[in-house]
This record gives structure tokens, sequence and C-alpha cells, in this order.
């Protein structure tokens, strides 16, 4: 039996057009994950970014020994936020987009003592469109904390 040369070794098309779609199948299998992935990253992303926002205006509040408040934009929390003192900002975070985000209307405030101006525990909620949720608690002492868990049914209780 006679071996082809080198130069005319290769795929067939039939194996080609398998071989893709195979892949297309693949594809088309990874890519509701894929959004969820996106969802998950995005909702954690800015829950991060939310309670470093927080720190910072709890020790800004004790180092200036002067009220700091954390703001929401004109239009909610999903659309961004700001730290200020004495009226001018030291930080801001612009809109996080496909999320939804609720906390107090009024935002938050710290004492020169690094505590909340108001009493009670305060809650944020940080959610995507998927279900993908997390949570932050602002404690008595003024503490932000991050829900470890990410819930996925929209709660955070």
């Amino acid at each position: 039996m006679r071996t082809k040369p080198a130069s005319e070794r290769g795929f067939t098309l039939i194996e080609i057009m398998v071989t893709i779609s195979i892949l297309a199948v693949l594809a088309g299998l990874s890519l509701p994950m894929f959004g969820s992935l996106v969802a998950s990253n995005r909702t954690r992303a800015a829950s991060y970014s939310l309670v470093s926002a927080l720190a910072l205006a709890r020790s800004e509040a004790v180092k200036r020994n002067a009220q700091v408040s954390v703001l929401p934009s004109d239009t909610g929390w999903q659309d961004g936020w700001r730290v200020e003192a004495a009226g001018s900002a030291l930080s801001a975070n612009g809109p996080v987009n496909g999320l939804v985000m609720t906390g107090p209307l009024a935002g938050v405030s710290y004492q020169p003592n690094g505590r909340l101006s108001s009493p009670g525990v305060v809650r944020f909620v940080v959610s995507a469109n998927s279900g993908y949720t997390r949570c932050i608690v602002i404690d008595l002492g003024g503490r932000a904390s991050l829900n470890p868990v990410e819930h996925h049914n929209g709660n955070c209780s």
C-alpha cells in the first residue's frame, strides 16, 4: 500500500463539518452559563465597591473628626454614589449596569467616632436581573460587612 505525500494529507470536508458542528453545540450549551457568570461577577464587583466606599467614609470620619456621608446619585444607588465630607467629594463611583441596588434613600452618614449617625442596622441589596443577590449590612458600630453567601432567590433575610 502506498502512502500519500505530505502535501496531499489533511482533513476531509466531512471531518471538518463534523468538528465545527460539535463545537457549535458545545458553544450553545455554554452561553447560558456564561451569562450567569457575568451577572454574578457584576454583583460581586458592585458590592465590593460599595463596601470599600463605606469603609473609606468611616475612616475619613475618624481621621477628619467630622461627619462623612456616602450618598446615592440623584436617581438612586444603581446610578452611582459618592463619599462627601463638608460638602466636598472625596470619591465617586459611576453607574453599575444591569444591576438593581437598594439602600437608604438619604444615604449613610458616619459620625467622627466612626459610628452611624442614624440608629439601627442599615442594609443594602445588590441584585442582578438573573436573581444573584449580595447583601451589605452596616452594624451599630458602623462596620460594613458583605454577606459571604450569594443568594439566588433575591432575598437577603
